[in-house]
């Protein structure tokens, strides 16, 4: 997996950003249950959620998450549809994700779960 880094999470509100189009649904991620609770360091972070952007392919999105213990965070990094699936790790609690976009409506699926070892998820960018 390619990990992302230098990326800026800003928090806002989920939906009721203004600057923001369009928000997809909240995709819900089962947390890591093998990771302490307080484990806030994402060194040991190692399971990942697959998920897949839907609409239209030259739109443009940004990830977005809502944390159990915090504010929603939008990141400033910037994907087109047409990348196909990215990954995101995953903290010891419960997670929702979401994408947003000004370019048109979006939506995300699902896909499933791997660990950030998995040799046959070798091409995924992971955020």
């Amino acid at each position: 997996m390619e990990i992302k880094r230098n990326i800026i999470w800003r928090t806002t509100k989920y939906g009721k950003n203004r600057k923001i189009k369009f928000w997809s649904k909240k995709i819900k991620g089962v947390g890591d249950g093998t990771l302490p609770k307080d484990s806030l360091s994402r060194r040991g972070w190692n399971k990942v959620i697959i998920l897949e952007p839907i609409g239209d392919p030259e739109t443009t999105f940004s990830i977005g998450f809502i944390p159990a213990f915090g504010d929603t965070k939008v990141s400033d990094t910037k994907r087109k549809i047409r990348k196909g699936p990215f990954g995101m790790r995953l903290c010891p609690d419960v997670c929702e994700f979401f994408i947003t976009s000004n370019d048109g409506e979006v939506q995300l699926k699902l896909v499933g779960y791997a660990h950030m070892g998995d040799k046959t998820k070798s091409g995924l960018h992971l955020y």
